[in-house]
């Protein structure tokens, strides 16, 4: 994967901590980016769980956590979703557990309808 020497110098300047709107970026509007994954121009796909979110501006493209066909996962106090998983919580009425193929993570998701 090929990335543009402005992405870059702005992935090294924001992981230096040198700008400071970039200390604490997370895109995702629930758990955290795929490490290493690059989705905007000249990346790849995201894999099965996880869409592409681009800045408007274009200073990222990162993937993001997609567990629910439908609807965004409840989520806790800390703004992650719930476990739902052996040894996990319960989801609210108006969720239900859904669990990966490979196990791999379990969230509650909203009931379709």
């Amino acid at each position: 994967m090929e990335l543009k020497p402005f992405i870059i110098f702005s992935l090294t300047v924001c992981l230096l901590g040198i700008l400071k709107e970039c200390e604490s970026v997370n895109p995702c509007p629930y758990g955290s980016p795929k490490a290493g994954a690059y989705c905007g121009l000249g990346g790849q796909p995201c894999p099965q769980y996880y869409s592409c979110k681009i800045a408007p501006n274009d200073a990222y493209a990162v993937c993001c956590p997609n567990y629910c066909k439908s609807g965004e996962p409840e989520l806790d106090s800390n703004r992650n979703p719930i476990h739902c998983g052996r040894g996990g919580m319960r989801c609210s009425p108006s969720y239900s557990c859904h669990v990966a193929p490979t196990d791999a993570w379990a969230v509650c998701c909203p009931n379709v309808k």
